[in-house]
C-alpha cells in the first residue's frame, strides 16, 4: 500500500516536473526516465515565448524601434526602404512562426547529438529520450516570461527592444549594447537561464546515459565552446 501511494500518476508527475527541475533536477530527471514526454516542455516553452511575442508587439513603440533595428545602414535612403519592407505585423508573424519552428528544431538536433554521443559511448538512448532531455533541460527558459513581463510593464514609453525582454542576459546585465553592435546578438543568448539548462543537461544526461560527471560535462561543453567560438570570430571580423 505505501508504494501505492508513493508512485505519483504520470501526469501529475510530469506536471509538477516543470517546479521540481528548478531545485532537484537529478531526482526529477530519474522520475521523468520512464515515461519523459519530450512534448510537453516543447509546447510549454512555446506557448510562454508566444504568449510574450505578442504582448510585446502590441506594446512596443514601433518608429522608435524601427530607428533601433535600422541604426547601422548609414543612409536615410537605405533605412526608409528597409522600414517600408518591415511592418509591425510582418515582424509579429515571422516571429511567432520562428517560435514554432526554433523549439522543435533545436530540440531534434540537439537529441540527434545527443543520441549519437550516447551510442558512442555504448549508453545507447533512444532519440524521444534525447529530445526530451533537451526540452526538459530547457525549462528555466520559461522564466523568461515573468521577467520579460516585468520589463514591459516598467517601459512605460514601450521604448524596450527585443532582446531587452530577457534582462539576465550578459549583454544586459553587463555590456547594454545596442542591436546594430556586431557583438551585441552573441551576448544576448548568453544568459543566466542559458547557463542554468546547459547544467540540467549535464545532469539529465549523467542521469539517463550513466555516465561519470566529468564525461557529461564534456558531452555538453564541447559542442557549445565550438558554436559560440565560431559566433565570437564572425563578430569580431564584422567588428574589425
Amino acid at each position: 500500500m505505501e508504494a501505492i501511494k508513493e508512485a505519483p500518476l504520470p501526469s501529475t508527475l510530469s506536471m509538477g516536473a516543470f517546479i521540481t527541475m528548478l531545485y532537484e533536477p537529478a531526482a526529477t530527471f530519474r522520475r521523468l526516465q520512464a515515461k519523459p514526454r519530450g512534448w510537453l516542455p516543447m509546447l510549454a516553452l512555446m506557448a510562454t515565448s508566444g504568449a510574450l511575442t505578442v504582448w510585446y508587439f502590441s506594446v512596443v513603440d514601433f518608429p522608435w524601434l524601427m530607428d533601433q533595428m535600422f541604426a547601422a545602414l548609414k543612409s536615410a535612403a537605405e533605412r526608409e526602404r528597409a522600414a517600408a519592407v518591415v511592418s509591425k505585423n510582418f515582424l509579429l508573424v515571422s516571429s511567432s512562426i520562428s517560435t514554432v519552428v526554433v523549439f522543435p528544431l533545436f530540440f531534434a538536433i540537439m537529441g540527434g547529438y545527443l543520441l549519437v554521443v550516447s551510442k558512442a559511448l555504448s549508453h545507447g538512448l533512444t532519440f524521444g529520450k534525447c529530445f526530451a532531455l533537451a526540452a526538459w533541460a530547457n525549462v528555466p527558459t520559461m522564466l523568461l516570461l515573468p521577467l520579460g513581463a516585468m520589463q514591459i510593464l516598467l517601459a512605460s514609453s514601450g521604448q524596450l527592444a527585443l532582446s531587452e525582454l530577457n534582462p539576465v542576459s550578459l549583454n544586459q546585465l553587463l555590456f547594454h549594447y545596442g542591436m546594430a553592435n556586431p557583438y551585441a546578438t552573441l551576448l544576448d543568448t548568453v544568459s543566466v537561464t542559458s547557463v542554468w539548462s546547459a547544467v540540467l543537461l549535464v545532469i539529465g544526461f549523467e542521469t539517463w546515459a550513466q555516465v561519470k560527471r566529468v564525461t557529461a560535462i564534456l558531452v555538453v561543453l564541447i559542442p557549445m565552446l565550438l558554436i559560440y567560438g565560431a559566433w565570437l570570430a564572425f563578430a569580431v571580423s564584422r567588428a574589425a
